[in-house]
């Protein structure tokens, strides 16, 4: 049978988006299909937006500690309209990058519109029908709206529309201290709202390392957050112009009252009305698709890739399965997904981010040997601009290896593939050692590491013996 398309990608995100142009580089025949706009949710209401948010923030909290560094000022106002009409400026200049015309001319045919897959080999999109060898589903994920009495009757935020905010709240109520409510909600607060967090976890960045999370929250206390942890939401109510969460805490019943309220409990995949389940395609029970792993799904051509699929959904996840897609659905050479070197970075202030396994994990999978722990304090960069808060943590395997890594600080995401890296090409933490690291650098801190590293492993015996040796009479 002959097909219109060797590929058909649906969803114009960062998966897709990968998928498709590679796919056209390499002289497939692609069709893009996307129903809203390109981009998807990375540049239009996710990492772009937030991190230029985010600046804006960050520079207001960095203004109100200017006395420190004999810099005395006054913030006049904050408006907040001003600060989102930079965003979408923002948006605008990165959105060529992802355009139609720019897919259009790197050789891929997009259409805008709904897709459903009728068959294994067909989409139809509004009257058209199309034909492919492979299809790729990368639709991506929305936000997790839950049911919640009386959620249905308030106007609530999202990261869909926060960004079309042109006014500063009084209040704002987080709901969900995951990466999306962390970041915003302490975004906001540098921007001098009352900021309320609440979440049902006992304790924060549940994911991350053990001693993340005691030392974030020490840091968003002081910022003035108010955090309401092992809580359950009860109810939601509508009281005038304000909001009222009712919220059940240690058998204790708590009203928080504000007038804007961020809906951030997660987030589900946009697999529905796509025809899945009905040509074979298998979900999991919180809709996902299931794949092997080479990406593919129970319909062996076809492939996904994303937020659809888990098990992680950042952009460069999408990116990084995009291209194992690229590679089997073209080239047939059945690469296999592997997630133990993903890292992640949650953009609160400090930074925190992590790569490979947790010391838990590690204990849990029996490959743990030792950590090393650095304090940031230690550090001449961090000293010298007071950006001490944080730790570098590095968690080595039974086989001296570096297999994971956690890292608390101002610059800790730009900081983290330092030990992807290693991770990757199976290196011993020693490694550090000979690299020239600029000075001052708070990159140094994996020189402090390695040097920590052999002053442990150096024993009283081996002093004692090499003393002999070298200082002999």
């Amino acid at each position: 049978m002959k097909y219109q398309n060797d590929l058909i990608v649906i969803g114009a995100g960062s998966g897709g988006l990968v998928v498709a142009s590679g796919a056209a580089a390499l002289g497939a025949r692609v069709t893009l299909i996307e129903k809203e706009k390109m981009g998807g949710d990375c540049l239009n209401s996710g990492c772009v937006p937030s991190k230029s948010f985010l600046k804006g923030a960050h520079l207001a909290k960095e203004m109100k500690d200017a006395d420190q560094f004999g810099i005395h000022s006054t913030i006049e106002s904050i408006e907040i309209g001003e600060l989102m009409h930079r965003v979408h400026g923002v948006i605008d200049q990165i959105a060529p990058h992802d355009s139609i015309e720019r897919y259009e001319g790197l050789g891929v045919s997009v259409v805008i519109g709904e897709a459903k897959i009728k068959s294994k080999h067909e989409v139809v999109v509004g009257s058209k029908t199309l034909t492919a060898k492979n299809i790729v589903v990368s639709t991506g994920s929305k936000p997790y709206i839950p049911k919640i009495k009386g959620l249905d009757q308030v106007s609530y935020l999202t990261n869909l529309n926060i960004f079309e905010m042109n006014h500063t709240p009084k209040h704002l109520i987080v709901l969900g201290a995951g990466p999306i409510g962390l970041e915003l909600g302490q975004g906001f607060r540098h921007l001098g709202v009352e900021v309320t967090m609440i979440d049902q976890s006992k304790s924060l960045f549940t994911k991350d390392d053990n001693e993340v999370g005691p030392l974030m929250e020490k840091v968003l206390l002081k910022d003035g957050v108010q955090l309401l942890l092992n809580s359950k939401i009860i109810e939601i109510i509508k009281e005038n112009e304000a909001i009222k969460v009712i919220v059940e805490k240690d058998n204790n019943r708590i009203e928080i009252i504000g007038d804007e309220l961020l809906v951030a409990l997660g987030r589900i995949p946009n697999t529905q009305d796509l025809g899945l389940e009905e040509i074979g395609v298998k979900l999991n029970a919180r809709g996902y698709i299931q794949t092997n792993k080479k990406l593919q799904t129970h319909v062996k051509n076809i492939y996904a890739c994303g937020d659809v699929v888990g098990p992680y959904q950042f952009t460069h996840m999408a990116g990084y399965q995009a291209g194992l897609v690229i590679r089997n659905a073209i080239f047939h050479l059945g690469s296999k997904v592997n997630y133990y070197n993903v890292p992640w970075t949650t953009y609160t202030k400090p930074e925190v981010a992590h790569v490979g396994y947790t010391e838990q994990t590690a204990k849990e999978l029996n490959l743990f040997k030792k950590t090393i722990h650095v304090p940031l304090e230690s550090n001449d960069r961090a000293k010298a601009e007071n950006d001490v808060i944080g730790f570098l943590k590095l968690i080595i395997g039974k086989k001296g290896t570096l297999i994971g890594a956690t890292l608390v600080g101002e610059k800790a995401g730009e900081m983290i593939p330092i030990a992807s890296l290693a991770i990757q090409q199976k290196l011993k933490p020693n490694v550090f050692m000979n690299i020239i690291f600029s000075y001052p650098t708070e990159s140094e801190i994996f020189k402090t590491a390695s040097l920590q590293l052999l002053r442990d492993s150096f024993k009283p015996w081996k002093a004692n013996l090499l003393k002999k040796i070298l200082f002999k009479k």
